[in-house]
């Protein structure tokens, strides 16, 4: 029989999966975050792997009042549906923490994650699943990891992997843009 989670579960694991994070999207030199808060996962893919890093979330509330010297880092309030600023096929890597649940309209969000990555760039996402733990203490509604999952795959990703990481207590679930054929436009 296995322990119960104790409440401060996530903020004692938060390091932890931020490094994990790194490590999976450490050959990605253009990141975009969505649903970033406070830019902290942005700020440590800067300073760890020298990431480009746009952060972008409904609210700048939260966003570092310093800026990035380095200018490898921006944050922006804008929405995930419409990230206009962001050129076609020009991302390496998109990731979401803690926020696909948020998203008014999560497919929209994802879909316009598929348009920015380049072929053959990577999503993650990577979110709390329906019971868990988080699921108690803060009675929100969130996707099965395998409802996660299948939502990358409606909106076009491949090789899509889901599954509960962290006792349980997380989806991670990444997928890929279809790389061009040779001789296909």
């Amino acid at each position: 029989m296995t322990s119960p989670v104790p409440k401060k579960f996530y903020h004692t694991c938060k390091p932890r999966l931020q490094r994990r994070i790194a490590r999976e999207l450490r050959s990605a030199r253009s990141v975009a975050d969505l649903g970033c808060g406070d830019c902290e996962l942005a700020s440590l893919l800067c300073d760890l792997d020298g990431h480009q890093v746009i952060g972008v979330d409904l609210s700048d509330k939260h966003f570092p009042k310093k800026p990035d010297r380095k200018r490898r880092r921006r944050c922006m309030r804008a929405d995930a549906r419409g990230l206009d600023f962001v050129s076609t096929g020009t991302t390496d890597a998109v990731v979401s923490v803690s926020a696909l649940h948020e998203f008014e309209t999560p497919m929209a969000v994802l879909r316009e994650a598929r348009r920015i990555l380049r072929p053959g760039g990577e999503i993650l996402i990577v979110d709390f699943p329906r019971g868990s733990l988080a699921q108690r203490l803060w009675n929100e509604n969130y996707y099965t990891t395998g409802k996660v999952g299948e939502m990358l795959k409606r909106v076009g990703f491949v090789r899509v992997q889901a599954r509960r990481i962290a006792r349980k207590q997380l989806t991670w679930a990444r997928g890929f843009k279809a790389s061009r054929r040779k001789g296909s436009r």
